[in-house]
């Protein structure tokens, strides 16, 4: 055998070697990328918005609301096609954003299309309210009081509160206030009150700053006068925060069940 035939490798010797693993990763490499290509258009779940119905918008306070799509391909593109936001909100990336500016009922459209050209819409109803007021309670109890019970005042959806005064009335016959029971229920408020029989006044306000959420305020003692009862209390309550001054009257508690008349038997008269 010659030199030059000597020099010469077949593809399976030592220097074909390089060659058939460049050949064998080209040929992995297009059987990956024919795979993800079949994966890309092989139908998955169909494109679609989730939910029908959004959360309350109060004027003034800020609102963020995500529209939900789900399916189809990625990237979507969120658009409205019909109706009308409520002035101060815009659709921002599937998001409904803003500071809502008028009061009203908005109905509109929302459309989602994805990377495949796939679209669909949802019609939607956005209200616009004012603002809700605070509200106190006292959580009575329902049953029937034989001892002393203590009353929280609990403050529900605050928002920027900054003081409230209440009167709470009750039966004095069936209850009175417990001496030097009331107090603060938390650091950091100041608190005022006169009593008298059956009746309590506290005013109350946070200092240096405003209330949001719940919380307890303060807490007071009332014990039976002359027996277990049933207790129930009367509220008339101003709160003042950043949309304005509110006025309530509410119950708390149960009212006492009025005594059941005597009865009369049946075929035969009275003595």
């Amino acid at each position: 055998m010659s030199r030059r035939g000597r020099g010469r490798q077949p593809w399976g010797g030592p220097g074909g070697r390089p060659a058939l693993r460049l050949l064998a990763l080209s040929t992995l490499a297009a059987v990956l990328l024919a795979g993800c290509t079949g994966d890309l258009n092989t139908p998955g779940e169909a494109l679609r918005i989730l939910g029908a119905t959004l959360p309350t918008a109060y004027l003034g306070e800020p609102y963020d609301q995500p529209v939900q799509a789900v399916g189809g391909l990625r990237p979507y593109d969120f658009s409205v096609v019909d109706g009308t936001l409520p002035a101060g909100i815009q659709l921002q990336g599937g998001t409904l954003r803003g500071t809502p500016s008028k009061i009203g009922q908005y109905t509109f459209t929302v459309q989602v299309s994805d990377a495949n050209l796939s679209k669909t819409v949802q019609r939607y109803e956005l209200t616009v309210a004012e603002i809700p007021p605070p509200t106190l309670v006292l959580n009575a109890p329902s049953t029937q009081v034989d001892r002393r019970v203590t009353l929280r005042a609990e403050v529900r959806d605050a928002r920027d509160l900054e003081g409230l005064s209440t009167q709470i009335r009750w039966d004095p016959q069936r209850f009175r206030l417990v001496a030097d029971s009331l107090r603060a229920s938390r650091q950091g408020l100041a608190l005022l009150h006169r009593s008298s029989e059956g009746e309590l006044q506290v005013d109350i306000a946070p200092l240096g700053t405003t209330l949001n959420g719940d919380a307890t305020l303060f807490q007071f003692d009332l014990e039976p006068v002359a027996g277990a009862s049933y207790l129930k209390l009367d509220l008339r309550t101003v709160t003042v925060s950043a949309s304005g001054r509110h006025f309530a009257q509410t119950s708390d508690g149960r009212a006492p069940q009025p005594a059941a008349a005597p009865s009369v038997p049946t075929g035969g008269s009275t003595p």
